[in-house]
């Protein structure tokens, strides 16, 4: 760890911040490596996190051995370089955008100013690893040395629990993994998750080398595993999706050489070394286990073309499987299928399988409909047990009525609403079989992010279901691969949670970091309690993002990011995009998706017992009636908890009581139309101004005892009374706290740089027509910078 700190300060000697604007093309990508920008980003500081493979263009330019030979429009070169040619018409017009965009991601870093970052993201002058790499050794290792969004980020985030994971920004997703270091060395928790990352990418296979006893012994006693055709043309394709739509095209129901031939591709492209093989004979026999040890190879001693992998046989004998039957395909991957390994663990490797029969023998598997018209499973709560009548109310048996009578304790079920949800919204287990007249289902989960039914319809291996054949009845069986792909679809938007104990969160901790007085946040607490939706309003730097969140967890007791969502209006948001509407698919056709406010309150009407916060970022910048369409009036206090239908799905929707919405507003927009009126009356607007003076501020400067930030205050606070006295401007134009914030002791160059890049350019846009009053503003922040 103290090598990688060391060189992290290598790094930043050989490419000081204050230097990267005098930085020539030669210095930052030559070819002689050892000495460029570019070699040290990517090779030398690999161990800082590598951003290896893809394309030089990840630099937006670079330095070439041999001419390129393509004539592609996107890129430009001349004798030497080669860039994007949106950059620019020369190597020296698209460097000096790179070299721009480089010094703006370093003062960003240095400053924790990631929502900039994430704009000059955006912008596409670099890649985005590129960005976050330059962001991470300029940041004080304030970030993690991880790059990858949706292959790293993301994933990891969902691993300690994020279940919004996915739709979070980079900056949010590096704030949730660093909460969850704790005390350790940055470095140490970044091993730790590395080792997690390299779990997760461990699977479990179900392997059937042939059902003769001979293929078997071949595979025993050469520590392989082989697949033996000759199509070697199958693994030029890249995805298996790509190659089973080919395959489809070609062989139409030939299921046989479909499923190898399959199977030959996730042979040689998804099993990794580390792999655990499982190996079957017939329908309900294991007869080996070992470890994956190499990647695919040839052997070309062999007569049959054969690709092989080195594996190590770690059991070997013969068990029979408690399931009634196994999956028959060649090769499966059931690592997600966790009844089945632990049940295959418990058998072979623990030599248990007493206990593994008694977990999963006899297990159904089932789908349930709701009509919403009638009952909610989605309303329910967890733990609630719902009977269900095996009779209608005429007396007639339910359709399919064996199904209510074969379902057994312990069965699992999902729950489905029909027309008009049309999602899956909940998952739930028979707690008591049939007893002549009703059995008995006991709701387990709720699902923060339902599942469409389009979803379901377009996977072709689900064609077959109970369901689908006829949709007439309520209770339909589920075959065990059915509910394992289903369930895969499910996590992926709803991954368990992992159990970990929040931070408490109280009244002193906000006041402890939040610059407003015990009365204040009496006062806003109560706001937002009464009033159900309230609109923090002031101007740049005031802390409305930092007070919102931290204001929700105060109310909750305890950091639990998953009882928070955020989202941020502009002028292109929509009703689609918040509320529900259509979508195009692959198929020419559209599909209606749910939006996150649909989905948060979902979520919090699905767990009545707690509170949720809804924090909308800019509020002001979107059309707001246009957005909350036919909600505007669900969310009024008055009318919280009853049902309007929405204009989309004609589903009857209603925004719970146990959400509250925290807006933001911004005051010194110009460029902003007043906030509508009839959104007006429905919040109460807080104001957020400058706390300079507050008790809390002036402990935090003290305990910087720094004399030039002293100064620098006192200008600030002088300032904002001018700009408070200029009818023009008024207090909402004032210059926030949060610009001088969140520092241990005071760095010069970041005062500086806060003055010069952040306060000035502000001034000159207040005072865009008075240049003598900029000029005399400037001038005295700048004296105070001496």
């Amino acid at each position: 760890m103290q090598d990688r700190r060391l060189l992290y300060r290598q790094f930043q000697e050989n490419f000081p911040i204050e230097s990267l604007k005098d930085m020539t093309l030669d210095e930052y990508t030559n070819l002689d490596k050892a000495s460029s920008f570019c070699y040290w980003l990517e090779s030398k500081t690999s161990v800082l996190g590598s951003i290896w493979g893809g394309s030089a263009y990840k630099f937006g330019i670079f330095k070439f051995n041999n001419t390129p030979t393509d004539n592609n429009s996107m890129y430009s070169h001349d004798e030497s370089y080669s860039w994007y040619s949106r950059l620019g018409n020369t190597a020296e017009e698209a460097f000096a955008l790179v070299k721009n965009t480089i010094v703006e991601i370093a003062q960003s870093a240095q400053r924790a100013d990631w929502t900039k970052i994430e704009d000059l993201e955006a912008e596409k002058v670099l890649w985005p690893v590129a960005i976050w790499k330059i962001a991470f050794l300029y940041s004080d290792e304030r970030l993690l040395p991880i790059y990858d969004k949706d292959g790293w980020l993301v994933p990891l985030a969902e691993h300690f629990g994020l279940s919004t994971a996915n739709k979070s920004s980079r900056a949010e997703l590096y704030e949730y993994l660093l909460s969850q270091k704790g005390d350790k060395d940055l470095y140490a928790f970044y091993d730790e998750l590395l080792k997690i990352m390299s779990m997760r990418k461990k699977k479990v296979w179900l392997y059937a080398p042939g059902e003769n006893a001979c293929m078997w012994d071949e595979c025993r006693l050469s520590e392989t595993m082989r697949l033996g055709w000759d199509i070697e043309n199958l693994l030029d394709f890249d995805t298996r999706d790509e190659l089973a739509k080919r395959l489809q095209e070609e062989y139409g129901n030939q299921t046989s050489y479909r499923n190898d031939s399959l199977a030959l591709w996730q042979f040689v492209h998804e099993i990794n070394i580390g792999d655990i093989v499982y190996v079957k004979k017939g329908t309900n026999k294991i007869i080996g286990c070992g470890v994956v040890e190499s990647e695919y190879y040839f052997d070309e001693n062999l007569s049959t073309y054969q690709h092989l992998r080195k594996v190590n046989w770690t059991h070997t004998g013969e068990w029979d499987c408690p399931l009634r039957k196994l999956p028959l395909k060649t090769l499966t991957d059931i690592s997600k299928n966790t009844d089945l390994v632990k049940s295959l663990n418990d058998m072979v490797v623990n030599n248990n399988v007493a206990t593994s029969s008694e977990a999963i023998s006899g297990r159904n598997y089932w789908w349930l409909v709701a009509n919403p018209k009638i009952w909610s499973i989605a309303n329910m709560q967890v733990g609630t047990i719902q009977d269900y009548t095996l009779y209608n109310d005429n007396g007639n048996r339910r359709r399919i009525f064996q199904n209510f009578l074969d379902a057994k304790e312990g069965d699992m079920v999902i729950g489905y609403e029909s027309t008009p949800t049309k999602q899956i919204v909940a998952l739930a287990e028979i707690a008591k079989p049939n007893d002549g007249k009703l059995i008995y289902i006991r709701k387990t989960e709720s699902l923060p992010v339902p599942i469409d039914y389009s979803t379901i319809k377009s996977i072709p291996e689900l064609a077959g279901m109970e369901y689908m054949k006829n949709q007439q009845g309520s209770f339909f069986k589920l075959k065990e691969e059915e509910y394992n792909i289903i369930m895969d679809i499910i996590r992926d938007d709803n991954p368990v949670r992992a159990e970990q104990k929040n931070d408490i969160y109280d009244e002193e901790s906000f006041l402890n970091d939040v610059f407003i007085d015990k009365s204040q946040y009496a006062r806003l607490k109560s706001l937002l309690l009464t009033k159900k939706n309230v609109i923090l309003q002031g101007a740049p730097g005031v802390g409305k993002t930092f007070v919102a969140k931290r204001l929700a967890y105060s109310i909750l007791g305890e950091v639990d990011k998953s009882h928070v969502e955020f989202v941020q209006f502009h002028q292109s948001y929509t009703y689609e995009d918040f509320i529900m509407g259509f979508r195009p698919n692959e198929e020419g056709g559209f599909y209606l998706k749910r939006g996150i406010f649909y989905n948060f309150c979902k979520k919090a009407k699905a767990d009545p017992d707690s509170k949720y916060f809804f924090i909308i970022d800019e509020i002001n910048r979107g059309n707001l009636s246009k957005i909350f369409g036919e909600l505007l009036m669900l969310i009024e206090n008055d009318y919280r908890g009853e049902s309007i239908k929405l204009a989309y799905s004609d589903e009857l929707f209603d925004v719970p009581r146990n959400l509250y919405i925290i807006g933001m507003m911004n005051t010194a927009d110009r460029s902003l139309a007043m906030i509508d009126y009839a959104l007006r009356r429905r919040f109460s607007f807080f104001d957020m101004i400058p706390a300079f003076q507050t008790e809390g501020f002036k402990a935090y400067q003290k305990k910087l005892d720094n004399k030039q930030f002293d100064n620098i205050i006192d200008g600030i606070v002088k300032l904002n009374e001018v700009i408070s006295n200029d009818d023009s401007l008024g207090q909402g134009f004032c210059i926030g706290h949060s610009y001088f914030c969140n520092q241990k002791k005071v760095n010069i160059e970041w005062l500086q740089n806060v003055i010069n890049y952040d306060i000035l350019p502000m001034l000159k846009e207040y005072w865009f027509d008075d240049i003598k009053q900029y000029e005399q503003q400037s001038n005295i922040l700048k004296a105070l910078l001496k």
